[in-house]
């Protein structure tokens, strides 16, 4: 008895592949161009003084090729540190004025951050994040600070009923006096002094979830159309 032919499977479709980080480099080299008309002759000049230098070191030493080959790695890397540095400045500048700019900064910092976005809201959409980490709990707000005031008051009295003790910073970002700018939020945030360990953090977290959020949409981190900024490419602090 002849056997009937087996109908084909159907095979699984295949899950679209995750961007190349050279097509990652390309987008974000394109947009921070768009936005820092300085940007190459920002890398020029780095990587002909980095050059100029091991060059000049050959010279001294008699190594000329050697060195020169090391100043043209060295150069390169140099030029990269300045556009992943400037790429960074543009990105922040696309959503700098949009409510939750300053969420999607935390969300990209590299360590310990535990972001709970829009904890506290108003009409005029000004918010307050909470980040708990390290240096303890920090409520970050942002819009205006005649406004935040009230919610800032707020969610201290929360915290002190569920996590007395714990210390708390306040950092208002924004263009007011006495306010942080969003591209040196970053900055503000890495030097503030590490009181806990990891098992403390985790302590503070569990506390801090009574108090909940309000789950409100943020940007998708600092970069414009959905792009992401490659691994590689991150400034100096």
């Amino acid at each position: 008895m002849a056997k009937t032919p087996a109908a084909p499977t159907a095979k699984a479709p295949k899950e679209p592949a995750a961007p190349k980080r050279s097509a990652q480099i390309r987008e974000a080299f394109k947009l921070t161009r768009q936005r820092d008309k300085r940007l190459i002759p920002a890398m020029a000049l780095a990587f002909l003084i980095t050059l100029g230098v091991f060059e000049l070191a050959g010279f001294l030493l008699k190594s000329q090729i050697t060195f020169t080959v090391f100043g043209v790695i060295g150069g390169a890397l140099v030029a990269f540190i300045i556009f992943g540095r400037r790429a960074r400045g543009a990105m922040y500048g696309e959503i700098e004025g949009q409510p939750g700019a300053a969420a999607a900064v935390v969300s990209s910092l590299r360590g310990d951050w535990r972001l709970t976005p829009n904890v506290a809201v108003t009409r005029n959409q000004d918010i307050v994040h909470r980040v708990v980490g390290k240096p303890g709990i920090i409520l970050i707000g942002e819009g205006s600070t005649d406004r935040l005031g009230p919610l800032i008051a707020d969610q201290q009295k929360r915290i002190g009923r569920v996590a007395a003790g714990t210390p708390v910073t306040v950092v208002l970002v924004g263009n007011e006096p006495g306010q942080v700018p969003l591209g040196k939020l970053e900055r503000r945030l890495t030097r503030l002094p590490r009181t806990f360990k990891g098992s403390t953090v985790d302590q503070i977290e569990g506390r801090m979830r009574a108090l909940g959020g309000l789950n409100i949409p943020i940007p998708k981190g600092p970069l414009p159309k959905g792009a992401k900024l490659p691994k590689g490419v991150r400034p100096p602090r």
